[in-house]
C-alpha cells in the first residue's frame, strides 16, 4: 500500500489488538500526527460511553445483557451447546455464538449476529 507523505492519513484501523500495537509503534515514528491506536475501537468505545449515559440505554443495555447470557450459556454448557451446536448443523447454519470482547471493536456485531443466525430470543 501506498501513502506517499501520509498527510491524508488522519487514523488507522487493524483487527488484532498486538498487530495494532506494532503497525501504531512504526506507523507513528513516521507519521506522528495520527493519534488514534485503531479508529473503529476508539469509536466503539465512545459509543459505549455515549449508550451508558442516554435515555435509550436501559433499551440497548437489556439486549446485550440477554444476548450475553444466552452465549454464556450454550459455550459453558457441555451439554446444552452441543445440542444446539447439532440443531444449528440440521438447520444449515455454521456460525457459531460468540462471545462480546471489549478489545476487538466489531465483537458486539458478531455478537449480536450469532445470536440472530442461531434464532436464540
Amino acid at each position: 500500500m501506498e501513502i506517499g507523505d501520509g498527510h491524508n492519513i488522519i487514523a488507522a484501523t487493524t483487527d488484532n489488538p498486538t498487530v495494532m500495537k506494532a503497525f501504531r509503534w512504526k506507523f507513528q515514528e513516521k507519521f506522528y500526527w495520527v493519534t488514534f491506536p485503531c479508529f473503529l475501537h476508539g469509536l466503539n468505545t465512545i459509543i459505549g460511553e455515549i449508550l451508558q449515559h442516554s435515555s435509550p440505554t436501559p433499551f440497548m443495555k437489556w439486549h446485550v445483557t440477554k444476548a450475553t447470557r444466552v452465549v454464556t450459556f450454550f459455550n459453558g454448557s457441555h451439554y446444552w451447546g452441543g445440542q444446539l451446536k447439532e440443531q444449528a448443523k440440521k438447520d444449515g447454519i455454521n456460525r457459531g455464538l460468540k462471545k462480546n470482547c471489549k478489545s476487538r471493536w466489531y465483537a458486539l456485531v458478531l455478537q449480536s449476529m450469532s445470536v440472530c443466525d442461531i434464532g436464540v430470543t
